[in-house]
């Protein structure tokens, strides 16, 4: 994974463990959620989310988008306080800018 998308995929999950949703959406992240669904996902999931911790990175898939090599769907599976490696995922959308990473998020389920 690219050293900043990897920074910036770590800095939106760690806005998830701080619950700020509200955040997420103002800014665009949130995606298509919003940040009561966000809210709503993680409640419903009923586990405390953690910071990734170095070996999730193994494990997030990349899906690089036909049509569209400055974009690329991200999977990340996230990690809770009571189980470590858990069955919540964080589907994301990346795309490449002038100045960055946009990341926007897909889904937030149990896969």
């Amino acid at each position: 994974m690219d050293k900043e998308l990897r920074i910036e995929v770590a800095r939106l999950v760690a806005e998830l463990c701080a619950g700020r949703y509200a955040e997420l959406e103002t800014d665009g992240r949130a995606g298509r959620l919003s940040a009561e669904e966000l809210r709503t996902a993680v409640e419903q999931y009923g586990k405390t989310l953690l910071l990734l911790p170095d070996e999730s990175w193994a494990l997030v898939d990349e899906y690089p988008q036909i049509g569209d090599p400055s974009t690329v769907a991200v999977d990340v599976p996230l990690w809770t306080k009571e189980e470590g490696r858990s069955d919540l995922t964080l589907s994301l959308t990346a795309t490449k800018q002038s100045d960055g990473w946009a990341l926007y998020i897909d889904d937030l389920h149990v896969l």
